[in-house]
């Protein structure tokens, strides 16, 4: 059964989302920036995944039928969407 497209999986990749729209976390944003603001609550492993597997064209949760988050705008950089 394929997941709706509002169906929530990651509160991290909310978290990042939320924060780029309060101004909070400016854009583009990479691996760094994220552990900044939240390395101290999420473990470096989920970190490292969340960006690329909620990336709109090549993310593992965006093409199993999750809402993409983030677009890639260059190497190790991204925004959202």
């Amino acid at each position: 059964m394929r997941p709706s497209s509002s169906k929530k999986v990651s509160a991290l990749a909310d978290e990042i989302v939320e924060r780029c729209k309060r101004g909070v976390l400016c854009a583009p944003f990479g691996m760094a920036d994220i552990r900044k603001h939240f390395g101290a609550h999420y473990a470096d492993s989920h970190i490292r995944t969340v960006l690329p597997n909620y990336c709109e064209t090549t993310g593992y949760w965006a093409k199993r039928g999750y809402r993409p988050r983030f677009k890639k705008v260059g190497w190790g950089k991204y925004d959202i969407l």
